[in-house]
């Protein structure tokens, strides 16, 4: 290819990176996170990353064993070691051995954690109404069943069984 062509090629390719998919998807994410990251400030969680709120959400009431989690958090299980160790030393967590298999732990969510949790779900409730607001309802909601469609396609663990022939509820999804 000539100079010529590849710079034609590359004007392409520059005019369609606004409506990027991936683009798009990564803008909101970031943006996500920020918002929910200055609440976690404002409400004294201070120390919280928000890259561990992964695992905090995957973590079922009745406990997870940790290879479970990590498979759910889709984070090596190394990983998820450390970031156990970090919530659990901070509090937000606590584990038991397995009671059948001594391999396993099993962890919980402390009360600390639970609280955690119900005050971002109402975080979170405020977000979606502020791009809710932004596209309006029909369109989030449109919006979320494309999404819950796409995630049961390309990682169907992720999205719960029961609830796959309808759109998930905003504040059982919690996966950020």
């Amino acid at each position: 290819m000539t100079t010529t062509e590849l710079d034609k090629k590359l004007e392409e390719i520059v005019a369609r990176r606004p409506r990027l998919l991936v683009k798009l998807i990564s803008i909101v994410k970031k943006d996500f996170d920020a918002r929910i990251t200055e609440y976690l400030q404002q409400t004294g969680y201070k120390d919280f990353k928000i890259g561990d709120m992964v695992l905090l959400v995957n973590i079922s009431p009745q406990g997870t064993i940790n290879n479970e989690l990590a498979k759910k958090a889709r984070i090596t299980k190394q990983a998820m070691s450390k970031v156990v160790k970090n919530l659990e030393a901070m509090g937000f967590i606590y584990t038991r051995k397995h009671e059948t298999d001594n391999r396993a732990t099993v962890i919980f969510l402390s009360d600390k954690g639970k609280q955690l949790v119900i005050d971002v779900s109402g975080a979170v409730q405020e977000i979606t109404a502020f791009y809710t607001n932004i596209i309006g309802e029909q369109d989030a909601e449109q919006l979320r069943e494309i999404l819950f469609r796409l995630v049961e396609g390309i990682f169907p663990s992720a999205t719960d069984a029961k609830s796959s022939s309808s759109a998930p509820q905003e504040h059982n999804s919690g996966d950020q």
